[in-house]
């Protein structure tokens, strides 16, 4: 059990090695996809300019829809899961309990988020950052939020999992550390919000397939 831990240098805490690559990866996840959001950003400032007026009007709601979904939503999420890693095992100087769903999420995150930015690039999905019908986007943008959303849902799960058997094994002994506690709440509100935005976007698919009218 020891080889699973090392000791911070710059805060002396318990850091659990599968933890800290979960942490990593999703922090990496969330910086690279708030660059792009902010390129589609800039995109989207320059061609305001009018003096510039660098996009078409077909490109322009192409990259205000990316940057919607980059920089106001997926990018969040990516660090709000990497602070779940966080507080619910280092924070409490306990292991990551199932690290093999940390992973689970973190991959659904990334091919939904990948599906999601190629489709909207490929201009199948002009729909802007709601995606609310009747503007249809192709069925494989919605599956991509599918994914995403599923992804996060599990990384906010794990949360809870953690600081159950934290408890258990003496992780802590009275209540939360104050980070542990808001990302109980941030956890709280984003398995609601998941939740109904997965479940919504299920007949949302079925209808750009024209399987629902």
């Amino acid at each position: 059990m020891a080889n699973e831990f090392r000791i911070s240098s710059l805060s002396g805490l318990k850091i659990d090695r599968s933890s800290e690559l979960l942490i990593k990866w999703n922090l990496i996840a969330a910086l690279a996809t708030l660059a792009v959001g902010g390129l589609m950003g800039l995109g989207v400032v320059l061609t305001r300019w009018p003096s510039v007026h660098l996009l078409p009007l077909e490109h322009y709601y192409r990259f205000l829809t990316a940057h919607g979904v980059d920089a106001l939503l997926a990018w969040i999420i990516f660090f709000e899961i990497a602070l779940v890693h966080f507080t619910s095992s280092v924070l409490l100087g306990t292991r990551s309990y199932v690290p093999w769903l940390g992973w689970l999420s973190f991959i659904l995150m990334l091919v939904g988020g990948a599906l999601i930015n190629y489709v909207i690039l490929m201009g199948g999905a002009d729909v802007m950052f709601t995606s609310y019908a009747p503007l249809r986007a192709d069925p494989l943008y919605y599956f991509g939020v599918i994914l995403f959303a599923v992804g996060a849902l599990l990384g906010f799960i794990i949360f809870f999992i953690n600081v159950t058997l934290s408890k258990r094994d003496g992780g802590y002994k009275r209540s939360l550390p104050l980070g542990a506690f808001g990302l109980g709440a941030a956890s709280i509100i984003g398995v609601l919000t998941l939740g109904h935005g997965a479940a919504i976007f299920i007949p949302t698919l079925l209808w750009s397939m024209n399987l629902l009218d």
